[in-house]
């Protein structure tokens, strides 16, 4: 267009100039009139081929036109017939478009939907955090997937997950927003059902094994029951005295350790607001003493040895004997476990007003750092124990007593150095039967 515009403007220029030179004389030249013709000719041959060209110019734009046109409706359709809910904004998030799905989404019609604000479809509670993400669309950039509880006319509250894309015109100045709007409520049902699934699973694999360990742990005290009380039964009246005691003794040891695994396994079963767990005073030297030579009778440590130290005022202790007992027991088992012939275990109590702090530690195989974290799940063994018994019981158990006496608990292992463990463990007032409040960490250092 800006061609054939300065044609004519040329053309006029060139006509101007001879009507100005034919004006000078008062009888032209002879030649005048042919230039002027000639003139006339080149410019309107030249304005000839500018409106040839104008006029394809004309045509390709309407073809460009009638193209852009398809393509429009072609996207329009696309838009209108999405399955997922598609909506456009302006700036501030104001509804300006919207398809089919989106109308089923809200359970409104689209001229009901146009110019209202889309923050009145999120649910009350998640309005401000919605337009601070608004905002930060409009001022840092697109985010990523987020989700929004969406708020529907006349039906429930749903879980939404929106993308956005920005919308810019010419210049790259931002003029909206498109929206892509999922309901998720399927998805999160589904995750949830596959979640309850696992669960379910993982608790039939943890009864499985637990009536498994249960019967292996059982049967070793029940068979020398049966065994002892079958010699009683044949040969009750021609043995003396003194050869019944071992077999009667071995029979209390036998019940003895099948109690002991029944208060265990009640220890994951406990009520706090039982019985188990009231606070008695007792001599905590005395306590730990009967503890250790009940468990060299159980257990036979062989030439294990302990060394009981305890630093305070033990004569007169305040806490629950029965998770105390649970927490001794289950960790000198341990530590006889995996320490070697002619070692010694080491066992040092402080005993403070407020709390008492147990520092268990042996010469054994010491734990893998990889170990670690899962040591205290129930039935989790370490993967260097090899053929060492055991059900995967103990550190449970001693966990969840120290969690119940509102204590904390940690492990400091060197692989084939050994093992420390160190609990504390709040003491009850004489005058008071529920824990003292921690103000601060039992495990800090001792003063």
């Amino acid at each position: 267009m800006e061609i054939f515009t300065e044609q004519i403007e040329q053309a006029r220029e060139r006509l101007e100039q001879m009507q100005l030179l034919a004006q000078e004389f008062s009888s032209p030249p002879p030649n005048l009139l042919e230039e002027v013709f000639g003139e006339l000719s080149k410019a309107l041959e030249e304005l000839h081929v500018a409106t040839e060209e104008l006029q394809m110019q004309n045509q390709q734009l309407l073809s460009t036109r009638e193209q852009v046109e398809i393509e429009r409706e072609r996207y329009q359709q696309l838009f209108e017939e999405a399955p997922d809910p598609y909506l456009v904004t302006n700036a501030v998030g104001v509804i300006e478009e919207a398809n089919a799905a989106a109308e089923q989404l809200f359970n409104l019609r689209r001229p009901f939907l146009r110019d209202k604000p889309l923050a009145v479809f999120v649910v009350i509670e998640d309005r401000s955090a919605f337009r601070s993400q608004l905002e930060q669309l409009r001022t840092v950039g697109p985010l990523t997937e987020w989700e929004v509880q969406m708020l529907p006319r006349d039906r429930e509250p749903f879980p939404g997950a929106i993308s956005v894309s920005p919308v810019h015109d010419i210049q790259g100045n931002l003029i909206g927003f498109r929206w892509l709007i999922r309901n998720i409520s399927p998805l999160k049902e589904a995750e949830k059902t596959r979640q309850d699934l696992a669960i379910e699973r993982e608790l039939h694999l943890v009864k499985s094994r637990f009536i498994q360990i249960l019967s292996h742990e059982f049967r070793t005290p029940l068979n020398t029951i049966h065994l002892c009380t079958q010699l009683l039964e044949r040969y009750s009246d021609g043995v003396k005295q003194s050869k019944r005691s071992p077999l009667f003794e071995k029979i209390r040891c036998a019940i003895k350790q099948i109690t002991l695994l029944l208060d265990d396994i009640l220890i994951f079963n406990g009520d706090q607001d039982s019985g188990l767990f009231q606070a008695s005073q007792f001599d905590l030297q005395r306590f730990c003493w009967n503890l250790i030579e009940e468990y060299k009778l159980l257990y036979n440590p062989g030439k294990r040895s302990i060394d009981l130290q305890i630093d305070g005022e033990f004569n007169s202790v305040c806490i629950n004997s029965k998770l105390l007992k649970h927490i001794i027991r289950n960790i000198l088992s341990n530590c006889f476990k995996f320490t070697p012939q002619s070692s010694q275990i080491d066992l040092f109590i402080q005993c403070n007003p407020t709390h008492l702090v147990f520092s268990f530690r042996d010469q054994g195989i010491g734990i893998p750092p990889e170990d670690l974290p899962r040591l205290f799940e129930i039935f989790y063994r370490g993967s260097n124990v090899g053929d060492v018994p055991g059900a995967g019981l103990g550190l449970a158990i001693v966990k969840k007593s120290v969690d119940l006496l509102s204590g904390e608990i940690s492990v400091d292992s060197t692989l084939g150095v050994g093992t420390s463990f160190t609990i504390a463990l709040p003491t009850h007032s004489t005058s008071k039967s529920l824990p003292l409040p921690l103000k601060k960490s039992l495990l800090s250092p001792v003063e």
